[in-house]
């Protein structure tokens, strides 16, 4: 019964991080965190982008995964 509920709950977990991958807030993720961490920083090389977190409720739009990157790579960069 537990590899069952084991099994439902990856399963879900990993249908829906699948459906944030191809998303406008992913694609506003990595474009934000890669302005974040090369804020300020002249000549800069943009560093592996990580995985696209699971957006938050009422976050959907490019801009807020922008947003939401570009606070991650600024954080990332100090």
């Amino acid at each position: 019964m537990k590899r069952i509920i084991f099994a439902v709950v990856c399963s879900i977990f990993i249908f829906s991080t699948a459906l944030a991958w191809g998303s406008a807030f992913c694609e506003g993720w990595h474009d934000g965190y890669t302005a974040g961490y090369c804020y300020q920083k002249f000549g800069c090389l943009s560093p592996l982008v990580p995985l696209c977190p699971l957006p938050r409720i009422g976050e959907n739009t490019y801009l807020d995964g922008y947003n939401r990157g570009f606070l991650a790579g600024l954080n990332a960069q100090r």
